[in-house]
């Protein structure tokens, strides 16, 4: 289990790390804890065995990447472009945050963090001179490294790589593109970040400013920028598949996109916006009757503590200085979350309320309406193979939790386009695969998130992560 760090401020717990409700039930099956855990996911380290999933049912070869005749299973190479300060390392992010979570095993490797492993940060801008013959030739090697580092990856059960670095020269490029063809059915998918506009540059510099490791100063990044320029190649058709961002997303270009994935891809960048997003703010339903009942599933109305806690969230967002003219709620179409919400929206604390069905909690089939005792006693089978595997568990004629994700993708794209502060009221299990995209968490770690009653969740997301707070309205 990763070390976590946790600190208070403003009064609610400002978190960089997810909650488990219980560390004991990931670490009894070897699904977080151990030695063979990748910060990238299960058994992909330096030691892993070659497919090593194909042991693993629970870890099948995708069959909806690219496929041209050969033998292995398509793989794909993201590629990201762009002088520096431009956003590509937030475009990077966003995309494997997006494909790990639709369960793709993606990794992103940074060339600035291997640079600074081996020669260390801070680096002046004269080290990024191209005239400066002993410094290129240091990045050069860096680059067939990571290159060596990705085609091993993507060899040993990884399906997507993403290099994250300027690669600005076509021949750069070009290195990369033979690396690729020597692979059995490996493609290569260019990202391109080209911005113009000195309002957007300014915003995605203040992130460089705030948290790059690498930032000196400011007239020194403006030099290593005036580098990278003097030397910049555009993207050409012919090199392959492309996506040209301009702007942060004010227009895209496509040239030769081909195939599911990078189809689905192009839909997820094109609703990216600026690399400083607006807080999201996530809370339970208040409790209900069910709640008190201990029973699963049903539409069932708040209990009385459930009401004053719909009262105490009211509250709290009128409190908070200008939320009101701006905030957006989303609400789960259930009856619990609706008169959650209701007191936000009649006291007119939000700008536009919108219902989804998407939103509604985990379907819980036949089983709904019970308690937990009820089904182990009914359906011993039923609660033995949840116990064993809650992620991939499917109720009868319900969901799973891997269900739940491909039913929340619409709200995943949505989200994205958000330029207001966001409040989204809904169920457990759905917040608890909402917070995993946020955080990046792995999947096995889904079905424990702790998203407990009566507690607003405050996210804020910056260039290079995100930071969360805490606050308990009302005790359950």
């Amino acid at each position: 289990m990763r070390r976590r760090r946790q600190d208070t401020l403003g009064g609610g717990h400002v978190m960089f790390h997810p909650r488990l409700e219980s560390k004991l039930d990931m670490s009894s099956r070897g699904e977080v804890a151990g030695s063979l855990l990748h910060p990238e996911g299960p058994n992909i380290g330096a030691q892993s065995e070659r497919h090593w999933f194909s042991k693993d049912p629970h870890y099948p070869e995708r069959t909806d990447l690219l496929h041209t005749g050969h033998a292995q299973g398509g793989k794909l190479v993201i590629v990201m472009v762009g002088v520096p300060g431009r956003g590509k390392t937030y475009i990077a992010r966003k995309v494997a945050r997006y494909l790990r979570w639709i369960n793709y095993r993606t990794r992103v490797f940074s060339l600035a963090r291997m640079r600074q492993e081996q020669f260390g940060q801070k680096q002046s801008a004269d080290w990024y001179d191209p005239n400066n013959a002993d410094a290129h030739s240091l990045r050069m090697e860096v680059l067939r490294r990571a290159v060596d580092d990705m085609m091993r990856f993507l060899n040993r059960g990884g399906e997507v790589a993403i290099l994250d670095g300027t690669n600005v020269t076509k021949d750069r490029r070009e290195l990369i593109r033979k690396a690729v063809a020597q692979q059995d059915g490996f493609s290569v998918m260019f990202i391109e970040s080209v911005c113009d506009d000195p309002e957007v540059i300014q915003e995605t510099l203040s992130g460089v400013e705030n948290y790059s490791p690498d930032f000196i100063a400011s007239d020194d990044f403006a030099r290593r920028v005036d580098f990278y320029t003097s030397v910049y190649q555009s993207v050409d058709d012919d090199e392959g598949m492309l996506i040209r961002v301009h702007n942060q997303g004010q227009r895209i270009c496509v040239a030769g996109l081909q195939g599911f994935l990078p189809s689905k891809l192009l839909a997820f960048v094109s609703n990216l916006h600026g690399t400083v997003s607006p807080p999201v703010y996530m809370t339970r339903h208040g409790e209900s009757m069910f709640n008190v009942e201990h029973r699963i599933g049903g539409d069932s109305p708040l209990s009385d503590a459930g009401r004053q806690y719909s009262g105490a969230l009211s509250d709290f967002f009128e409190k908070l200085p200008n939320v009101s003219d701006t905030l957006c709620v989303w609400s789960s179409t259930m009856r619990r979350a609706r008169q959650t919400a209701n007191p936000v929206v009649a006291r007119k604390l939000c700008k536009r309320y919108v219902e989804w069905r998407a939103l509604r909690e985990i379907e819980v089939g036949v089983c709904d309406g019970l308690t937990y005792q009820d089904v182990k006693q009914e359906f011993p089978s039923e609660y033995a193979a949840r116990e064993e595997n809650k992620l991939r568990y499917r109720y009868p004629r319900g969901e799973s939790y891997l269900d739940l994700i491909s039913r929340l993708e619409p709200v995943i794209i949505e989200f994205e386009r958000q330029a207001e502060p966001l409040l989204i009221v809904a169920h457990q299990a759905v917040l608890r695969c909402l917070y995993a995209y946020f955080l990046d968490l792995p999947e096995e770690e889904v079905p424990y998130l702790s998203i407990p009653l009566h507690t607003v969740i405050k996210l804020e997301n910056r260039a290079f992560g995100w930071r969360e707070q805490r606050f308990t309205l009302a005790s359950t």
